[in-house]
C-alpha cells in the first residue's frame, strides 16, 4: 500500500504567513526527490486550530484516507494534544502523525522570508521523514477507582476531604495525631481579615465527623503507596483502627502542614524554657488556655517586645504569614491593656491587600515599630543593632518570635513514598507555578496548604478547593482512565538484568523478574521519562513513539 501523507501548512494568521511563503514552501515539498514513489497532499489553512481548522483536517483525513499527516504550525506545548484530538475522531492512529514548529523556531525568530522558508522546508521534511518511522499506537482504557486518601487533617485536609466526599466517592482521611484542625487547633483567634474565624474551624471539623462518605483515621501514618492515578494501593498503620490496613484509591492529597524554625538554631539567640521568650504558636496556646497573656511565673506583663523574621535568612524566604500574625498578637495585647508594645522588623509584609490597612490600625493603636539590622538575644537580655549602625539594648517583660515556617519532618518521607519533587526550600514542588499549581510531578497527587508552601488558612482552603475540583474532574465513577502510551518498554534479548533501571525509576514502574532475569515495565504506571534509557548500560530499553531510527 502506498503512503499517503498529508501535510498541512498553518498560516497562524498573520504569524507564519506573513514570515514565510507558504507557497513556495508547498511546491518546493511536492518536488522533493525522495518522496516521488509516496503520494502527498500538501494544502494550507488559515488557522488549524480553529473549530473550522479541525473540522478541515478532519474531513481532509477521512476523504483522501490518509495513512500518515504532518501539520507545519506553532509549538507542540500549544496544539500537539489539539491535532491528536482531530486524529481520534478519524481513521488515523494519532501516533501515524506529527508537528513541526515554524511558529517559534522559524516565523518569529528569521526576519528574512526567503531564509525563514528555506529552514522551513528542512523542518517539514525532516517531519515528514519521522512520521514514516512511527508506528501506531493504542491506548489502553483502565478501570479506576474514585475514591481519595487526604494525608494531615488540618485546614486543608479537610477542605480536601469535604470538597470531593461524595455518595459514589469515598474520602480517607489521615491524620497522625489524635486531633483534627491541624495548627489551626491551637490559634486563640484569626486575622480579621482572613474571613474564616475559629467558631468555622468548629464547624469544619463536626462537617468531616458527621460526613459518613468520610472516614477518619486518628493517629495514623501511611506506610507505603504505589501505582498511579485512578489506582493507588495505600498500606496505613492506623493504630486506633487495628493496626496495618490496605486501601485502594484513585487520587491522594497530600496535606501535611509546616514546622517552625527553631530559634535556638541561631548563633545570635539562646534561651531556655525558664525564659519568658516564645514563638508565636506557644503565646497562642497561651491565650488559648488561660485566656490572657501572662509571664512564666503567673506575673502580669507591662511590656512585649515582637521580633519579626527569626530564620529568614536562614531558610532562605519570607514565610508570608508571620508579619500578619504578629501584628494580631500585638491587636490582641492591646485589648489586654499592655501599653508598650514592640515590633523589631527588617522588611514589613503584607501580603493581601487588607494587610497594610490591618497592619497600620495596629500601629496607630501605639505599637511601635522600629528597623534594625540584626537582633541580638541572650536568655531574657536584647539588643539590636539599629538601621544607623548602633547598638541598642531593649528592655521588656516578654519576647515574642515570628519564627519561619519549615516543610514538616514527614514531607521527606512522602515525598519518598510518592516520588514526589521537593523545591529548593524542602516544599513539595507543583507542577506549574502559574497554571497548574496544585499538582505535583506524579499524576493523580496533589500538594496542598502550608505542605506544598508558606502560607495563609484562606490560601490553604482555596488550595484545597482547586486540589479538589480537578480529582472531581479527572477521577469521574465508572469511568475509565487512559494511561500513557509512549512509555518504556525492553528489549529482552538485550537486557543483561543489572536492574540500573529499577534505580533511576522515578514512578516505580520497573519490577525485575527472577525466572527470565530481566527488567519488565509496567506500562500502566510508566509515564515515558526516558530515565531508564539513558541509565541503561546495555541499551536494552527503548521509548515507544522515540526509537532510535525515529529519533
Amino acid at each position: 500500500m502506498t503512503e499517503k501523507i498529508g501535510i498541512y501548512l498553518c498560516e497562524c494568521g498573520p504569524n507564519i504567513a506573513s514570515k514565510i511563503d507558504l507557497d513556495r514552501l508547498a511546491e518546493d515539498l511536492s518536488k522533493l526527490d525522495d518522496y516521488k514513489d509516496k503520494e502527498l497532499i500538501i494544502k494550507k489553512h488559515k488557522l488549524l486550530c480553529s473549530v473550522a481548522g479541525k473540522q478541515f483536517l478532519e474531513e481532509e483525513i477521512n476523504d483522501n484516507k490518509l495513512t500518515h499527516m504532518v501539520c507545519a504550525a506553532c509549538s507542540p506545548r500549544d496544539h500537539d494534544s489539539t491535532f491528536i484530538n482531530v486524529c481520534k475522531k478519524t481513521q488515523l492512529n494519532p501516533y501515524l502523525y506529527t508537528i513541526v514548529n515554524i511558529r517559534e523556531q522559524v516565523a518569529w525568530v528569521i526576519p528574512d522570508m526567503e531564509e525563514a522558508t528555506d529552514k522551513a522546508l528542512k523542518y517539514v521534511h525532516a517531519g515528514m521523514n519521522r512520521v514514516l518511522y512511527q508506528t501506531p499506537l493504542e491506548e489502553k482504557q483502565l478501570d479506576s477507582n474514585p475514591d481519595v486518601l487526604v494525608i494531615g487533617g488540618g485546614m486543608a485536609g479537610m477542605e480536601a476531604a469535604l470538597s470531593t466526599a461524595s455518595k459514589n466517592r469515598m474520602v480517607y482521611l489521615v491524620e497522625k495525631t489524635d486531633q483534627l484542625g491541624g495548627r489551626s487547633s491551637s490559634l486563640f483567634g484569626l486575622l480579621p481579615v482572613q474571613g474564616e474565624n475559629l467558631s468555622s474551624l468548629q464547624r469544619k471539623i463536626a462537617d468531616v465527623k458527621k460526613n459518613r462518605f468520610i472516614k477518619i483515621f486518628m493517629n495514623a501514618e501511611v506506610e507505603r503507596i504505589v501505582g498511579f492515578m485512578g489506582n493507588f494501593e495505600v498500606l496505613l498503620n492506623a493504630k486506633d483502627n487495628d493496626g496495618i490496613l490496605e486501601l485502594i484509591t484513585g487520587a491522594v492529597v497530600v496535606a501535611t502542614g509546616y514546622d517552625l524554625f527553631d530559634a535556638n538554631k541561631l548563633e545570635n539567640i539562646s534561651y531556655t524554657a525558664e525564659d519568658n521568650v516564645f514563638n508565636a504558636l506557644e503565646l497562642e496556646a497561651m491565650i488559648n488556655e488561660k485566656k490572657k497573656v501572662e509571664l512564666r511565673s503567673g506575673k502580669e506583663v507591662n511590656s512585649v517586645t515582637l521580633v519579626h523574621c527569626v530564620g529568614r535568612g536562614e531558610v532562605g524566604y519570607c514565610s508570608k504569614i508571620c508579619c500578619n500574625y504578629n501584628f494580631k498578637i500585638s491587636n490582641y495585647l492591646q485589648k489586654q491593656g499592655i501599653k508598650k508594645i514592640t515590633h523589631l522588623v527588617r522588611d514589613i509584609c503584607a501580603p493581601t491587600k487588607t494587610s497594610q490597612k490591618f497592619q497600620n490600625s495596629v500601629i496607630d493603636n501605639g505599637a511601635e515599630v522600629i528597623y534594625v539590622d540584626s537582633v541580638n538575644i541572650d536568655g531574657e537580655k536584647l539588643t539590636y543593632k539599629s538601621r544607623k549602625g548602633e547598638e541598642v539594648k531593649l528592655d521588656s517583660d516578654m519576647i515574642v518570635l515570628a519564627t519561619s515556617t519549615i516543610p514538616t519532618k514527614s514531607t521527606k518521607e512522602i515525598s519518598k513514598l510518592l516520588n514526589l519533587d521537593l523545591d529548593e526550600a524542602g516544599f513539595f514542588q507543583e507542577a506549574h507555578m502559574k497554571i497548574n499549581p496544585v499538582s505535583t510531578n506524579i499524576d493523580g497527587v496533589f500538594a496542598v496548604g502550608s505542605a506544598h508552601g508558606p502560607g495563609s488558612i484562606v490560601d490553604a482552603l482555596v488550595q484545597a478547593k482547586a486540589a479538589g475540583g480537578k480529582i472531581l474532574t479527572q477521577l469521574i465513577p465508572g469511568q475509565k482512565i487512559i494511561p500513557e502510551v509512549k512509555v518504556s518498554e525492553v528489549l529482552e534479548a538485550y537486557c543483561t538484568g543489572c536492574q540500573t533501571c529499577l534505580q533511576v525509576c522515578k514512578y516505580d514502574s520497573i519490577y525485575f523478574d527472577e525466572d527470565k532475569g530481566i527488567s519488565v515495565v509496567n506500562e500502566a504506571i510508566c509515564r515515558g521519562c526516558g530515565n531508564c534509557i539513558g541509565s541503561c548500560p546495555s541499551g536494552s530499553i527503548r521509548s515507544k513513539h522515540f526509537t532510535n531510527p525515529q529519533l
